[in-house]
């Protein structure tokens, strides 16, 4: 006899069933089910944030478990915090189903007509959701929706979009599923991935026991599945690395691949909202859990909170960087002070650096545009890896179906000293570039006894057109010289805004054109540039 501890709700005596027959099924042991009522069950007239989403669903079940009133307890894998107690283990992980979320809307408020990668919700619609990861990335595509928090069990949220209280909820689809709820009076919308990212553990079970109880660990690794268990173990691996718990904006699925694992990621955050989104793999989980937290540590807990940021950029836009001040808690304004006029490209050039046997990135720009020439032409490059300059630079080179390699420095020499490390002298590189661009990163190749194609894409130029913020921001973020040359061009002046340079070339270049440097980042990362932001940051309001 083995007795499983479940919560009162119809989930979760609906997946306590399901575990408890699978493991009769593998062992003959019979069982009996203790139903327990938990922190989050009682409280249901008041959000889950207000009364603290950590154990609120799993703390009188962990409790019974060390009274010996249960041998094991089932929870959905997504509310178990990521810190395991001392005295308790996951005994084990059954097979996952379908971690998607989706939205349960009413056929009136469904909108069939929305445009691709959007949400099909009329507009204003009103939607229910207790989870920030949700909210915020509905806010991100749909700023007009309104949020409003829903609780009670599954069946309760579904009533509550039938009687019109709410025109949708999101829900997890292994919950609908496993419930096998009759909803064919609303309509079921399957929120993409790439939209939002299912909460690290969802669609998987977790069975909890004793440490020391070795006869039901015995028992339980029968049903455990080894894949599953690694999955999700590195997707809470990630949340535990950005100091989280179940309340964290962070979205994370990871996969086994034929090479090793791969993990897709966002996180969310901001007002308005922002969402950052990464993707890495590599051939061990830890390895790609470190590679994305990294990047990402520096933004948890809004330390740019109420810092207004303008950043000096071509266009105004493009890459992870205005997204991830956005979740540090900045308000981000582009300064649109140059802009990128594409370059007409000889397709002789062109085919000649797509053959290079390694590629040279110094921007995400021409990474994008030399995956668009590439496509248009029907070429694909013979490089399977290639070199790059920040982070940004390395996603939009795996974005091209490349292995990066990215500088942890900043600037041309750091990405000839990483190419030389990586490569025999009279190797040759393509090098798609910008026209004007900085000559120390081939002046550095040659040097090195490296041979560097360059294949121009575009040029930087002044935006005479651009417009000033009404208000001067609290800081000015430069991206690169030509950044400083387009803020010296246009003659700007903001009274007690602070100046801050990203990386050693554009501190330099500001300190050519006579501007004071308030701060500079060591490098294009967003952790050296969150550092020197929060420099100036404190030095207002000290």
């Amino acid at each position: 006899m083995i007795v499983f501890g479940s919560r009162s709700s119809d989930l979760a005596l609906t997946q306590t069933r399901h575990v408890a027959g699978l493991l009769a099924a593998a062992t003959g042991i019979d069982y009996r089910i203790e139903v327990i009522e938990t922190t989050g069950d009682r409280v249901l007239e008041r959000p889950l944030a207000a009364i603290g989403t950590k154990g609120a669903f799993t703390v009188e079940l962990e409790q019974a478990l060390r009274d010996g009133r249960v041998d094991a307890a089932v929870h959905s894998l997504k509310d178990l915090p990521v810190d395991d107690p001392q005295d308790l283990v996951i005994g084990a992980v059954p097979e996952r189903i379908d971690p998607a979320d989706v939205l349960l809307v009413r056929p009136e408020a469904f909108d069939a007509g929305a445009a691709p990668g959007s949400v099909p919700l009329r507009h204003g619609a009103r939607v229910g959701t207790s989870s920030p990861r949700r909210g915020l990335a509905l806010q991100v595509v749909r700023p007009d929706l309104r949020l409003l928090d829903i609780r009670g069990n599954v069946g309760t949220r579904v009533g509550k979009v039938r009687s019109g209280d709410y025109d949708a909820a999101v829900f997890a689809a292994a919950g609908l599923d496993r419930l096998r709820l009759d909803v064919h009076d609303l309509v079921r919308w399957q929120v993409p991935a790439a939209l939002l990212p299912p909460a690290p553990g969802q669609g998987a079970l977790a069975v909890q026991c004793r440490k020391d109880d070795r006869r039901v660990r015995e028992l339980l690794g029968a049903i455990h599945d080894p894949a599953a268990a690694a999955c999700v173990a590195a997707e809470r691996a990630l949340l535990a690395a950005l100091g989280g718990g179940c309340s964290l904006p962070l979205g994370a699925l990871a996969t086994v691949t034929t090479s090793g694992c791969r993990i897709d990621a966002a996180l969310f955050g901001g007002a308005p909202a922002a969402a950052l989104r990464a993707c890495a793999e590599g051939s061990d989980f830890a390895a790609v859990v470190a590679q994305l937290a990294a990047p990402w540590q520096s933004l948890i807990g809004a330390p740019l909170q109420g810092l207004r940021i303008a950043v000096v950029r071509p266009d105004g836009a493009g890459g992870d960087l205005a997204p991830a001040l956005a979740v540090a808690g900045a308000s981000v304004e582009p300064l649109a002070l140059t802009r990128s006029i594409d370059l007409p490209v000889d397709q002789q050039a062109l085919a000649a650096v797509a053959a290079a046997p390694t590629l040279a990135f110094a921007s995400a720009r021409a990474v994008e545009l030399f995956g668009a020439l590439l496509q248009r032409s029907g070429l694909r490059p013979t490089a399977t890896t290639a070199f790059a300059i920040g982070p940004t630079t390395a996603a939009a080179v795996l974005a091209l179906g490349l292995l990066p390699a990215a500088a942890d420095g900043s600037g041309g020499a750091a990405l000839a000293a990483l190419a030389a490390v990586g490569l025999p002298r009279g190797s040759v590189l393509g090098f798609p570039c910008a026209e004007g661009r900085n000559p120390v990163f081939e002046a550095a190749a040659a040097h090195a006894g490296l041979v560097v194609l360059p294949l121009p894409l575009y040029r930087i130029e002044a935006n005479a057109d651009a417009r000033l913020p009404a208000v001067p921001p609290d800081v000015v973020l430069f991206t690169a010289p030509s950044a400083v040359a387009a803020f010296r061009s246009h003659r700007v002046q903001f009274a007690g805004t602070r100046l801050v340079a990203i990386g050693p070339t554009t501190a330099a270049a500001m300190h050519g054109a006579g501007l004071v440097v308030d701060a500079a980042a060591s490098s294009a990362a967003i952790g050296p540039i969150v550092t020197a932001l929060c420099e100036v940051h404190h030095a207002r309001s000290s």
